[in-house]
């Protein structure tokens, strides 16, 4: 799956037309967004997460750009519920490929029954991670990921959004590496 850059600039555009035509609401009043600010502009990336083009771009993006950044990672996962599909579709494609990456997910609160997990699927303690997410505005799904893959036992190399909203900021000052295919800016850019 060794891609060249010319198909990696390729998919990078094919997905931020999809994200513009199908993901994109403009609203003048403003929507309330999960992080509690309030923006005009709402993406709801769900609707490419949940399509078979739409996901299968975003997997083969961040795959590519893990094995980029983070290449000792073995595993990739987040915060429920953004980030299942895509460490889902990132597991799937590195099947086969020079480094197979086990998915997982964090709970937003514990089990209170069966084996009381907080996280599910396939990580290892002391084992390196990425934690991945659709839309980030402040990261604060992506750190409380980050505290419980901590407290797990697991080291995070790495934080990757599709779209970033302004959690730069934030990832650096809890010293957490990160990268995001697009900024709000693109999206506007492309809206206009």
């Amino acid at each position: 799956m060794q891609k060249s850059n010319s198909d990696i600039n390729r998919d990078r555009e094919d997905l931020l037309k999809l994200i513009i035509s199908r993901c994109v609401e403009v609203k003048q009043s403003g929507f309330i967004l999960a992080s509690g600010l309030v923006s005009n502009l709402y993406v709801d990336l769900r609707r490419l997460t949940q399509d078979p083009q739409g996901i299968n771009l975003i997997g083969k993006l961040v795959l590519s750009k893990i094995y980029e950044l983070a290449p000792e990672a073995e595993y990739v996962g987040g915060l429920e519920t953004g980030s299942i599909p895509i460490a889902t579709s990132v597991a799937l494609l590195s099947y086969g490929q020079k480094k197979p990456l086990g998915a997982f997910w964090v709970r937003k609160k514990q089990k209170d029954h069966g084996m009381q997990n907080l996280i599910e699927g396939n990580i290892a303690k002391g084992k390196s991670v990425v934690i991945v997410d659709d839309t980030i505005t402040t990261g604060g799904s992506s750190l409380q990921a980050i505290d419980a893959t901590r407290d797990f036992g697991a080291i995070v190399d790495y934080a990757i959004g599709i779209v970033d909203r302004g959690a730069s900021d934030n990832f650096r000052k809890a010293g957490i590496p990160y990268y995001a295919f697009f900024s709000e800016s693109d999206l506007r850019n492309k809206l206009v």
